[in-house]
């Protein structure tokens, strides 16, 4: 396979990750609930748009790699389902807030292991970390005292995403590059 170039002649790389992403609704009460939390502990809230729940962090990868990704997304059979994230944490080491489930539906697991399976069985790299279901609202947060309640947030999953990640002194900013539906039953 040809790999892509760009400015001499060097191999063009794309930071890349598998997520669930949000609707409108759905980010618009993260997006609130990150304010929410920022008030408690200051940091810096996540923007409302980039907010996601990743399922795999991939990395660098080349044009032909994103192909061998998208063959391994496209081989997933998993039904679609219902999360609900209704626990704050602040991670003191880590200086981030996020919001988690209580219970991982188990449809999620699934998700989860199959891609990492599939990820691994092809040679990509991955955390050895367990998944942990949750989406990172603040960064640099320093909470001294503790976080409020979370309100439950209940998101309809029926779709999770590859997302080519680009990274600026603002921030990274996100581009989805593939989506595979879940099956509805």
């Amino acid at each position: 396979m040809a790999l892509e170039t760009g400015k001499a002649g060097r191999t063009e790389l794309h930071r890349v990750f598998f997520a669930l992403w949000p609707d409108a609704a759905c980010s618009g009460q993260l997006a609130a609930l990150a304010l929410d939390a920022q008030r408690h502990c200051g940091g810096r809230a996540l923007r409302g748009a980039n907010l996601h729940m990743t399922l795999a962090f991939v990395g660098n990868v080349t044009g032909a790699g994103i192909e061998r990704l998208r063959a391994i997304a496209a081989g997933l059979d998993v039904c679609a389902f219902e999360l609900e994230l209704d626990r704050l944490q602040w991670l003191r080491r880590r200086r981030i807030v996020w919001v988690a489930c209580q219970v991982t539906p188990e449809p999620l697991q699934r998700l989860a292991t199959a891609l990492h399976g599939g990820l691994r069985a092809a040679a990509f790299a991955l955390d050895t970390r367990p998944f942990a279901a949750h989406v990172t609202l603040l960064r640099n947060a320093g909470c001294d005292k503790d976080l409020p309640a979370a309100p439950a947030i209940r998101w309809r999953v029926d779709a999770f995403v590859l997302v080519e990640s680009q990274l600026a002194r603002e921030g990274a900013s996100y581009r989805i590059i593939g989506r595979w539906p879940l099956r509805t039953q």
